[in-house]
């Protein structure tokens, strides 16, 4: 039988109902992997699970690497839970790369790709199936940058914009 709490309520007219107590933050570790490609774009992995404990650690260290890239893959694909508390996670991380003018991109496994369903209805989070198609990408834009008509547009919150008005 799961181990799981009730709280108990009394109702008007001396109904009880019992309702499953949130369960408290897992706090369980994550691992974090850095691997720099030769084009100065940073690919950063996350193994384990990410919640209200630890997702403050996923901006801090993703956005450590932004003074030093043109661009932040985040590899999300082995994380084995990916609470609430990681989209917020991901939208500083979306709102900063826009600031500093990086282009970045996440590639979520099951885990945040049920999160960003629920969370990011709109798909303003740049997301990829895969980490070669976003270096693909980030490559051929580094490519275009010496042609700035060609080069893509991005609003504040790093979503990509139409060039035509």
């Amino acid at each position: 039988m799961p181990d799981t709490s009730f709280h108990s309520s009394a109702l008007p007219g001396g109904i009880i109902f019992s309702t499953p107590l949130p369960k408290p933050c897992k706090g369980q570790l994550a691992h974090w992997d850095t691997h720099w490609t030769k084009s100065s774009v940073v690919i950063v992995s996350a193994h384990g699970d990410i919640d209200c404990t630890n997702a403050h650690t996923l901006t801090e260290y993703s956005l450590a690497h932004l003074v030093r890239c043109r661009g932040l893959i985040l590899d999300l694909t082995r994380l084995e839970f990916f609470g609430a508390a990681g989209f917020s996670a991901l939208h500083r991380i979306s709102v900063r790369c826009a600031s500093a003018g990086i282009d970045w991109a996440l590639v979520p496994g099951a885990a945040v790709s049920l999160v960003l369903r629920i969370c990011d209805t709109d798909g303003l989070l740049p997301a990829a199936d895969t980490v070669s198609a976003v270096l693909a990408s980030l490559n051929g834009s580094a490519a275009d940058s010496d042609h700035s008509e060609n080069k893509p547009k991005y609003d504040d919150v790093g979503r990509h914009r139409s060039t035509m008005s």
